[in-house]
């Protein structure tokens, strides 16, 4: 039946017994840019925004051949609907900003994403000024501690293994903290596509290179001495450390990506 809107549907499974953690997630998201698009000076009946739950709606799933949820369908105002007008989550995250932009795509349909006040971010910075400040009395007048290259070199280590851990995609993605399977229950951490990872993935990531990092640590600053046990121990420890954990690496950039050749123990 032709009409002059467009209508976005999300089709999901928000029952607790469904247990899908992801759904909530974009429900939230989904929500939050329908109520934007609701709340806009620049609101109009263009388009409309729904939700279709599976337990009250297993028939429209159904009929759609829709066998997994979280799933948003773009349904056009004329015309069949084109493989565009399914969200990819996986590749476009499930924050509202990239819901919108995809929208936007779609319908020529730009719609601002207005988010409530969020204050962690000044509370943590006013943490942060407190324990900076704190510091700075308990010291005195001496802050000679901060000419040490130690502790700037592990704050350095901290911010590095975090950005290439993925910490910045997350954020901008709003990608989940890991996956269950509702069928078998297992709880995935470590995505399976090249395109998308979780949160506890990066924290994986995160300590496999610090530990790499300590085994090349280990090896260069083991004592020159050949004849101390203890220099011997802490080099060979060290090679051990990285032989292993870049072994681990491996073994999980082959997960992601699928006929990857190389391995190193595992």
């Amino acid at each position: 039946m032709p009409r002059n809107y467009s209508i976005v549907v999300m089709f999901t499974a928000l029952s607790p017994n469904r247990n899908c953690k992801i759904c909530k997630e974009v429900h939230t998201e989904y929500t939050t840019l329908a109520r934007s698009h609701r709340y806009s000076r620049s609101f109009n009946s263009d388009i409309f925004f729904t939700m279709v739950d599976y337990d009250g709606g297993a028939a429209i799933f159904q009929r759609l051949k829709l066998t997994s949820a979280p799933v948003i369908l773009h349904f056009p105002a004329s015309g069949k609907r084109k493989k565009e007008d399914k969200f990819d989550l996986e590749r476009r995250g499930i924050n509202a900003e990239s819901i919108s932009k995809w929208v936007k795509d779609r319908t020529d349909i730009g719609i601002e994403v207005i988010r409530p006040p969020n204050y962690t971010n000044a509370i943590l910075l006013g943490v942060f000024l407190f324990a900076v400040s704190g510091t700075l009395l308990i010291k005195g007048n001496s802050l000679d501690f901060l000419y040490k290259w130690k502790y700037w070199a592990i704050t350095s280590m901290f911010i590095m293994f975090a950005m290439t851990s993925g910490q910045m995609w997350l954020h901008i993605r709003g990608a989940p903290f890991a996956h269950v399977d509702r069928e078998t229950g297992r709880t995935s951490f470590i995505h399976g596509g090249s395109n998308m990872m979780f949160v506890a993935e990066s924290y994986i990531i995160a300590v496999v290179n610090g530990v790499i990092a300590l085994g090349f640590i280990m090896m260069a600053d083991a004592p020159k001495d050949p004849t101390n046990l203890n220099s011997k121990y802490m080099s060979y420890g060290g090679l051990a450390l990285v032989v292993v954990f870049f072994s681990i690496l491996l073994a999980i950039f082959r997960m992601k990506h699928r006929g990857y050749p190389y391995s190193l123990l595992f």
